[in-house]
């Protein structure tokens, strides 16, 4: 508790005047009218009453006096507002934010850095007074609001207990603005972000009325990371390839071991070391499907000690996306688990030879050198169809069933506009409307491609169930037919696996499963929030789906001291001031003197 401060101090400058009219009104005679009696003697002794009447009289002391004057001196205190300065995390309306990413789990604060935040969360609710609002947001790979503001204690614990980490990275910007839209427009409200800083930094961030702490979470960066894990076909035959990195200040041994489908291929102790990088290379065996490497160190993060890649090369897909910012296209893409997509606004010098999939999203299309392009909406050079105009609102007339249309209900869907055109001698329509093909798929020797006769903003076709579904039919179509072999994924990151049952299960890293629910032909697991082995079971055929980080920003543990919030710092602090008002208590205390002084009073009288 600090010093006493006044929120109204000019209130207190009342109370001389006041005082000064209270003690008048004791100095003041009554006027009495003068009234003729047959003798005094039947009267009491009152020597006040019998004495002259004059306008002032002596001061005498007065119980009375005195407890009018306590009374009046606590009522102008309480209009002063007085207020002790504290130290804490909770202010009258708090939101706290607590990042739950994999770096928060870093054992350099015991038991771990979550750990920690939790605890400093749990104090601050635990320190609240009976008008104060807290909230809390978790802030993982999908922002959640965990409790909404509300003054009930021994619940909102017990909700913060049950709170787990991830070992993924964590959308604390998405988190931060959905603590502004709880706090909107709330005067004196406090977002209290909980977190050690290593995440990406927050842009087109509005605090609003909203006070923002940042409260650091741990101490060190030492750790050691799987930085890297793939395979690779040389001249030499095929080779794994797995890469390490100390983001500490110091060297630090490590025992590097690589895994074949389960079975150990090599084990080497390295040195890596101060902020430096280390490699294993090793001839891979043959007829192998999944690589994992597993690291043992003695360093703060355990999250980034294992990686796994698959060596089927239809288990992933390099997909360029050529085009403007479309979130629907992104994130059907996102959902494939194959997929590691980079995105540009016009196509590389090579024809994008490096990609598998060049996805043009409302851009002309060029020729391409990858193995397969997905066209949405302007056909151009190397696209399978020849522009021959432009319709406005056609209607679907009918659908080829086949695999690339397969869970693609798109009759009910409004398309605003769309390119009238003529396919070319391989191009097969699977889609057809009242102003001409609307899908087009081609099969060469060379290439692939897919041609969408709209772009999905065009028309409502990205807020179906079905979008996501062709788009996954696309990439298999362009890409490889998805197999059943192990499945390598992002931690974090949701992702969609065809099933053939429609009530598939999960079983999770600590053994116990969780039910899925399959649509169109694919069942979507929302987040893999740890790494390690998940098995996904669908109609009796067990799916093996490995979960990995590999992060260079979760595993650089370092805690950061400054965040940038809309490119505005912010610095960390222990705990920020908070004035509490005390005048509640002292108005209690005024009423009790003036009930002791009407006691007196009706006493006396």
């Amino acid at each position: 508790m600090g010093p006493l401060s006044f929120g109204n101090p000019g209130a207190l400058l009342l109370f001389l005047p006041l005082a000064a009219i209270l003690v008048a009104l004791y100095l003041l005679r009554m006027r009495r009218r003068e009234l003729r009696v047959p003798a005094t003697f039947l009267w009491p002794a009152r020597t006040d009453e019998v004495r002259a009447n004059a306008l002032f009289q002596k001061l005498r002391p007065s119980w009375l006096l005195f407890l009018q004057l306590l009374a009046l001196a606590l009522a102008v205190f309480c209009l002063g507002r007085p207020q002790t300065r504290q130290r804490g995390l909770a202010g009258e309306v708090t939101v706290f934010v607590i990042d739950s990413s994999a770096s928060m789990g870093a054992t350099d604060v015991l038991p771990s850095r979550f750990a920690e935040a939790k605890k400093l969360a749990r104090e601050a609710i635990l320190s609240t007074k009976a008008g104060d609002r807290t909230a809390l947001i978790e802030a993982g790979p999908v922002p959640r609001v965990v409790f909404p503001l509300g003054n009930d204690p021994a619940r909102q614990t017990s909700a913060l207990d049950a709170l787990e980490g991830t070992d993924a990275e964590a959308d604390v910007g998405e988190a931060m603005r959905l603590a502004t839209a709880v706090v909107s427009g709330l005067e004196g409200a406090r977002i209290v972000l909980l977190s050690d800083g290593d995440f990406e930094p927050i842009k087109d961030f509005s605090q609003g009325k909203a006070a923002i702490v940042y409260r650091s979470v741990g101490k060190g960066g030492e750790n050691v990371a799987v930085e890297a894990l793939g395979v690779t076909d040389t001249p030499r035959g095929r080779q794994v390839y797995a890469g390490l990195k100390n983001y500490g200040g110091e060297k630090r041994p490590v025992t590097l071991s690589l895994y074949a489908d389960g079975k150990a291929i090599d084990s080497v102790k390295l040195e890596v070391s101060a902020h430096g990088t280390q490699g294993r290379t090793i001839d891979a065996p043959t007829g192998v499907r999944l690589f994992e490497a597993k690291l043992v160190t003695n360093d703060a993060l355990r999250a980034d000690d294992y990686a796994a890649t698959s060596a089927d090369p239809a288990a992933s897909l390099r997909v360029l996306k050529v085009g403007g910012e479309d979130p629907f296209v992104d994130r059907a893409l996102a959902l494939d688990p194959r997929v590691t997509l980079d995105r540009t606004a016009t196509l590389p010098a090579d024809g994008g030879a490096t990609y598998d999939i060049v996805v043009f999203d409302g851009v002309t299309s060029q020729p391409t050198k990858s193995r397969g392009v997905l066209i949405l909406g302007d056909a151009g050079p190397g696209a399978p169809v020849t522009v021959l105009g432009s319709a406005k609102a056609p209607r679907i007339t009918g659908t080829e069933n086949v695999a690339l249309t397969k869970g693609v209900d798109i009759d009910g869907v409004f398309v605003d506009s769309m390119q009238k055109v003529q396919p070319r001698a391989a191009g097969e329509v699977l889609i057809r409307s009242t102003a001409g093909p609307l899908l087009v798929a081609e099969k060469t020797a060379a290439q692939r491609a897919v041609y969408l006769a709209f772009t999905p903003l065009q028309s409502d076709f990205p807020l179906q169930v079905s979008f996501p579904i062709f788009i996954a039919n696309a990439l298999d179509y362009l890409g490889g037919e998805a197999g059943s072999g192990p499945l390598v994924v992002r931690a974090g990151r949701p992702f969609s696996v065809p099933v053939t049952s429609a009530d598939p299960s999960l079983k999770l890293p600590d053994g116990s499963r969780d039910s899925l629910k399959a649509i169109g032909g694919a069942a979507t697991i929302r987040e893999a929030r740890r790494i390690g082995e998940y098995e996904l079971n669908a109609g009796g055929k067990p799916r093996k789906i490995l979960a990995t980080l590999q992060s260079p920003r979760e595993s650089d543990i370092t805690p950061v001291t400054q965040i940038a919030l809309a490119d505005h710092p912010v610095k960390a602090m222990a705990a920020p001031l908070r004035f509490a008002d005390f005048w509640r208590t002292l108005a209690v205390l005024c009423l009790l003197v003036l009930g002791v002084e009407w006691w007196l009073y009706a006493r006396r009288s």
